[in-house]
């Protein structure tokens, strides 16, 4: 026998994925009834679904079937899609994209490990919760994970770059960190306009000897968002996140 908000089923009306997060979502940019990078998000999906073997397909249509019939839709908006092997989720909601002029406060997270399975957006988020907890009781915006051996890995709800005598650095893919879409777009951005990337393992003292440092996620307005403060070290607003600004909202108009 089974009881769910005081009702009584024979069978369970959840399943695993309910119990113990065995479902992979994505966070979409919406923009004017558009979603910004939507087949590069589908992919991924797509990847990590494999890998769970999860055996559903989410078609583009059905999703702006949703966003067409919603009527009190503004500009900016977000789309969410959870899969588990048992259902498909989505939710729309007005969202105006993350952008701070004066830039962001950066802190360490210093109680949790990053996920050694980050490179998978799963719904078992309770990590990222409790460090973002961390964050805000520091008076911060974002947290920087690190992992056992205390190299820098990525943000709660983003990935990491900064800049060092203009050449741009940011943790690399093998250290199981997500292999975030804008974190992509913003590499072939800096490459396109002749700008040296480097991946690779860093420490917390790369940050704080960096010239500048901005995290990348979807739901940002201009792709990044800049760091003004890390662990009270001050930092400025270089001409490369400027570039990094102007260059995405340039991409992101030309797909509306």
């Amino acid at each position: 026998m089974y009881y769910l908000n005081e009702k009584m089923y024979n069978e369970s009306p959840v399943g695993e994925d309910f119990f113990y997060g065995l479902s992979l979502f994505e966070t979409i940019m919406g923009y004017k009834k558009r979603l910004i990078f939507l087949d590069e998000h589908l992919k991924r999906l797509e990847n990590s679904m494999k890998f769970l073997g999860i055996d559903k397909k989410i078609e583009k249509d059905y999703l702006y079937s949703f966003i067409n019939n919603e009527r009190n839709l503004n500009d900016e908006f977000m789309l969410k899609i959870q899969v588990s092997s048992e259902k498909i989720f989505v939710k729309i909601e007005n969202f105006s994209h993350r952008y701070f002029e004066n830039g962001i406060k950066l802190v360490n997270i210093e109680k949790y490990y990053q996920n050694e399975i980050g490179f998978l957006k799963s719904g078992n988020y309770l990590l990222n919760i409790l460090a973002r907890k961390e964050v805000l009781e520091k008076n911060g915006f974002e947290g920087v994970f690190k992992n056992r051996n205390n190299i820098i890995t990525e943000g709660t709800i983003s990935n990491i770059f900064f800049i060092k005598d203009n050449i741009v650095f940011t943790p690399s893919l093998d250290l199981n960190i997500l292999d975030g879409i804008i974190r992509k777009k913003i590499i072939e951005i800096l490459q396109k306009n002749s700008i040296k990337v480097q991946e690779g393992h860093y420490t917390t003292k790369n940050l704080l000897e960096a010239d500048s440092i901005f995290v990348s996620n979807s739901l940002m307005k201009l792709g990044c968002l800049w760091v003004s403060e890390y662990e009270n070290t001050k930092y400025k607003k270089s001409e490369i996140i400027h570039l990094v600004e102007k260059e995405y909202f340039k991409l992101v108009k030309s797909m509306i």
